[in-house]
Order: structure tokens, then C-alpha cells, then sequence
């Protein structure tokens, strides 16, 4: 009986072995490559690698916008031996934290318990965090501002949102306004790749780079550093003088400067200096951790909003606008040179008295001292005695929407910064599609317009162009702030204003200054 039992149990033995073997051989052998994939996947991961942003540097070379590498202290969670110690090194007293689930950048990085750690205690910390992989030092890219010139125009960087920006990840910095927005593409660059290897620990053991990350272009601006500061001390130092004319206006006195300065060079079109007050320090976005205090009082002031760039924000342009209408009367034969109109203290029309500036009469004016008086009733007189002015949208009317769309009005100029405003010259079809027009355009919306009130929208940096298109006797060289991307320089766009009056229209500004200094001169004797 021994030996049938012997022999059974050797054959469910070498059965059992039989089986084990084969499935060995099916594992080790058909999926092989399956598990070497499973047991690659289960100890390589795939770090981006961030690029240096390119820099914001002025005409001469100043850095106005530049990059530093700061290093922070990261907790995934878990056992964090050797904590107790590490806080002392650093001098914190930061606890443990669990990293947030509702909040993107910490499921992917973890918590960060400590931001900015010194370039000199980097070693050190590095060390003691060595082996623990739930405590990990991060090497991030923060942006710097050092001048803080030119704030609006230069803009500042935010963490991305992967939802919203497609293609970056939650470390990675994007353009908010300014010259960072707007050349968001050419400063960031291109990230690149690695592969990691951990072990069982999540310990980094091996890594290999599969593509490097090429870093953003620098983006050379036409601005003057010198010029702007000058700028924005004008217009900070300009309180005193603000509420001088406000007080004698009878308005309020206010506690904030709120303007713009806008200097170009005519002959090229480069933008100088585009100063805006009141301005902010960008570095308030960008440092880490942050100061919300400092964030909020930016951010909530909606009274003087320091984040507007007002140099292309859209105004009514007031007087500046006369330049244009003088610019109409003359080239389309309406008034010459030494037309007079009477520049009285008020015009009647309509059964409406529209009141100029000054409270008593200044005799007769011919165009040179319109302009250099800023005269209101000399261009409503002027208006009013042009062909079939009373008919609503008249042929003067359409003449001077032409003429400001010739002077670049109505439409941006192409600065480089998307926050720019198109303005607005009303037309025709602008009217038509006013519901509050439905009677049609009538001649006082047309003796408003004259004057830069009313429907006219400009902003300063289109003023600043049709002054320079002034200056150069009709070259339109188009305003532009960005001088050089890397090595590729940008070309001015330049375009010709046909006209024969240019000389008349610069005398009559030059006479602002040489002929009336005070607003009490009474007027030429003409």
C-alpha cells in the first residue's frame, strides 16, 4: 500500500511543479515586456524642467524685469524624520502640513512649509533632507523687478493655471500685463524633460535629461530709464499743482496724482518714456510667500486703480482734439491761415448758450491763435459757417472723421501692449447703431465733437502720435515700445498724412508758448 501512495504523491508533486513552471516560464518569457514597462513606469517619473525667462531690459541695457532661483522647502505628506531639526537650522517655527487636495500646485508639489530658503543654508538643508521623500527642497524660477520703472507697461508674472493656459504647468510662470503679456511667447522659452529614477523609497537614485529646457529671449524695450524716472517724479511731485487748478475750478482737492506722460521720439516712433500714476511695485505679485495686505491694497483700490496704464486708456481728449479740426478747416478749404472768427465768451445755437473758457470777450482770432488760446467759440463760429451745418451729419462733420482716422485716432497704434484702447471717433454707422441717436446725429453732438468733447475717445499715446505726425509735416511714425526681441531688431512703421498746413498748425502751438503765457492776455489785435 506504501508504494501506490508514494507514486500518487510524487505525481500530484511533479504536477504541482510542472504547473509552477510553466507559469514562470509564461511569466518570465510571453510578458516579459509587460512587466519590464510596469516595473520602469513604477520607478521613473517625468520631471518638467523649467526655463529662465527671458529678460525686460530698457534701451541702454538696464534690467527691469530678471529672474532669480529661489529654493523652498516641500512636504508630501507622511513620516518627516529629523523635522525638529531642520526647523532650527532654518529658524521657523512651521509645522507639518498636510498638502491641500483642492489646491492644484500642492497635489502636484506638495505642501510648502518654508519659502525662500537662504543661498546659504541650501547645502545643509539638502542634506538633511536627503533620503526622506517627503521632504524635498524645490528649485523654483521668481521674478524679479529691480527699478519697479515703468510698472504698468512692464506688467508682472503669476503662476499659471494649466486650465486656463494651455500647455503649462502649475510651477510655471506666465506674462499678466504689460510687455510680460504681451510677449508672453518670446520670454518664456520652451521647458524641457527629464526622467527620474527612485527606489521603493521614492529616494532619487539615477536621472537623465530627454530634452533641455532653451530659455526666453530678452526683450529689449525703446524706453529711456533716465527719461521714465524723470516721468514718474513729475507726476508723483505734481500734487500741489493738481489742486491748485482744481481748487480754482471749484473742484474738490484730491490726494492722488492720477495722469499719464508720454514721451516719443517723431522721427522713429519710440516710445521714451510711458509713465502712469499712480504706479505699484510688481514685486508685491511675484514674491514668495506673498504679503496679502500689500496685494489687497493694490488690488482693492478701485478709486485710483494703480494697475490701469492710463498712457493707453481712452479719454475725451478736450483741446487736443482742436488740432485736428484746425487740421479739417484747412486742408478741405473750409478756413485758410488768416480766416477770423470771433473768440467770445459764448456761442448761441440751438437755443442753447455753449460758453468758452474765458468769461469776457477776446475780439477776432485767425486759426494760429484759436489753437494757442485753446479758443472753444472760435471752432463752434467756424463750424457753424460751413456748408449745411444745421442738417445734422453735415459734409464738415464727415470731413473731420476722416481726417482724425488719417491721424491714426479711432483705432490703437500698435504699442505692443494689449491693454491698449482703439478710442473711439464717432461715424456714421457708429451713430446709427447708438440707441440713444435714434433721432439721428444733430449739429450741437457735431459742435461738441469739435472741441474733443462728447463721442471722442483718445488716448494719450494717440495724441502723442498725432503731435509727432505734426512735427515731421505728416510722417506718421506709428508708437512702439519693444526696440529688439533676442537678436532681431524691430522695424519702425512709418506712413505718410497727406497735407499742406503743417507749418500753420505747428505755429499756432508754438504761439501757446510765445503769445500767451497767461490766460489773462486779452487777445490779438486783428
Amino acid at each position: 500500500m506504501m508504494v501506490p501512495r508514494m507514486r500518487v504523491t510524487l505525481a500530484l508533486l511533479f504536477t504541482i511543479l510542472v504547473v509552477f513552471t510553466g507559469r514562470l516560464m509564461f511569466l518570465q518569457l510571453a510578458r516579459s515586456d509587460e512587466f519590464t514597462a510596469r516595473s520602469v513606469l513604477n520607478s521613473t517619473e517625468e520631471q518638467r524642467i523649467l526655463p529662465l525667462r527671458g529678460r525686460i531690459l530698457a534701451r541702454d541695457g538696464t534690467v527691469l524685469a530678471d529672474d532669480r532661483i529661489a529654493y523652498d522647502l516641500l512636504y508630501t505628506g507622511g513620516a518627516a524624520p529629523g523635522w525638529e531639526r531642520l526647523k532650527a537650522l532654518l529658524g521657523t517655527d512651521a509645522e507639518l502640513r498636510e498638502p491641500d487636495p483642492s489646491k492644484p500646485e500642492e497635489i502636484q508639489n506638495g505642501a510648502v512649509l518654508v519659502w525662500n530658503i537662504p543661498d546659504t543654508l541650501v547645502p545643509a538643508v539638502e542634506e538633511r533632507v536627503a533620503g526622506n521623500p517627503n521632504l524635498y527642497l524645490r528649485e523654483r524660477v521668481e521674478r524679479t523687478y529691480p527699478t519697479n520703472l515703468a510698472a504698468q507697461t512692464i506688467g508682472y508674472t503669476a503662476q499659471a493655471d494649466p486650465t486656463r493656459h494651455i500647455g503649462y504647468s502649475v510651477n510655471d510662470l506666465v506674462g499678466v500685463m504689460g510687455i510680460e503679456a504681451a510677449y508672453e511667447a518670446a520670454l518664456f522659452g520652451s521647458a524641457g524633460m527629464r526622467e527620474v529614477e527612485v527606489d521603493n523609497r521614492g529616494t532619487e537614485v539615477a536621472s537623465f535629461v530627454r530634452w533641455t529646457a532653451s530659455p526666453g529671449l530678452d526683450v529689449t524695450l525703446t524706453i529711456d530709464p533716465q527719461l521714465q524716472r524723470l516721468a514718474e517724479d513729475v507726476l508723483a511731485d505734481s500734487l500741489s499743482y493738481v489742486n491748485q487748478d482744481r481748487e480754482r475750478v471749484g473742484l474738490p482737492l484730491t490726494e492722488t496724482v492720477r495722469g499719464s506722460i508720454v514721451a516719443i521720439d517723431p522721427r522713429n516712433g519710440e516710445v521714451l518714456a510711458m509713465a502712469s500714476a499712480p504706479t505699484f511695485d510688481q514685486n508685491v505679485f511675484t514674491h514668495r510667500p506673498s504679503d496679502p495686505e500689500a496685494v489687497i491694497e493694490i488690488l482693492g483700490d478701485t478709486a485710483n486703480k494703480p494697475l490701469a496704464n492710463r498712457a493707453v486708456e481712452a479719454y475725451p481728449p478736450a483741446s487736443t482734439f482742436k488740432v485736428v479740426t484746425s487740421s479739417t478747416l484747412l486742408e478741405y478749404g473750409y478756413a485758410g491761415r488768416n480766416t477770423t472768427y470771433p473768440c467770445t465768451s459764448a456761442f448761441r445755437f440751438g437755443g442753447i448758450t455753449w460758453r468758452n473758457w474765458a468769461t469776457y470777450d477776446k475780439g477776432a482770432y485767425n486759426i494760429l491763435h484759436a489753437i494757442a488760446d485753446s479758443c472753444n467759440t472760435y471752432f463752434w463760429y467756424a463750424a457753424y459757417d460751413t456748408p449745411n451745418f444745421s442738417v445734422g451729419w453735415a459734409p464738415f462733420i464727415e470731413d473731420l472723421v476722416e481726417r482724425a482716422r488719417q491721424f491714426g485716432l479711432g483705432e490703437p497704434v500698435g504699442v505692443g501692449l494689449m491693454e491698449e484702447k482703439a478710442g473711439r471717433i464717432p461715424d456714421e454707422d457708429w451713430v446709427k447703431a447708438q440707441p440713444q441717436y435714434n433721432h439721428g446725429w444733430l449739429p450741437g453732438f457735431t459742435l461738441n465733437t469739435v472741441i474733443g468733447q462728447g463721442d471722442v475717445l483718445a488716448t494719450p499715446i494717440q495724441i502723442a502720435q498725432l503731435v509727432s505726425t505734426l512735427a515731421m509735416d505728416g510722417r506718421m511714425a506709428h508708437p512702439h515700445l519693444v526696440k529688439r526681441i533676442g537678436d532681431q531688431v524691430m522695424e519702425p512703421v512709418v506712413e505718410q498724412v497727406e497735407g499742406d498746413h503743417w507749418q500753420t498748425l505747428r505755429d499756432g502751438m508754438t504761439m501757446m508758448f510765445t503769445d500767451y503765457p497767461s490766460r489773462n492776455y486779452m487777445g490779438p489785435q486783428v
